[in-house]
């Protein structure tokens, strides 16, 4: 089962990236929790508090993109290593960074993600060596 996790949050980063929002949020549980355990820890329900916390994941910026690097297999939790880049809308100055999203999913259903910026925290979160 946790290789088609893996699957899963493929498909469901794919489908967002691509704009297919409802396809992507299709993938997950109607109560996901997302949490943005770094810089604030805020929390955020449902699929439309996972928007809410996009939207201000990216407020202020322009051209933001994201890709993901490397997808690891963690049995029920998926860990992606996602490199993101955005323009400041203010200053014009290119920002990149790598951040860390550990999914959790239940029978077959992304129930919760949690975005770190500490490659550490994230395998500890995911249940793996550090």
């Amino acid at each position: 089962m946790s290789r088609e996790n893996v699957e899963i949050v493929r498909a469901a980063m794919d489908a967002f990236e691509r704009g297919e929002v409802e396809r992507a949020l299709a993938m997950a549980d109607p109560n996901l929790v997302s949490t943005r355990v770094d810089p604030d820890g805020a929390t955020f329900r449902g699929h439309a508090g996972f928007l809410r916390m996009v939207d201000e994941w990216v407020e202020g910026f322009t051209e933001w993109s994201w890709r993901g690097d490397e997808f690891i297999d963690a049995g029920d939790r998926v860990l992606v290593r996602q490199h993101q880049s955005a323009r400041g809308t203010a200053s014009g100055v290119l920002v990149e960074g790598e951040f860390w999203l550990v999914y959790t999913l239940t029978a077959g259903m992304i129930t919760q993600l949690d975005i770190y910026s500490d490659r550490s925290q994230a395998l500890e979160a995911a249940g793996l060596p550090a």
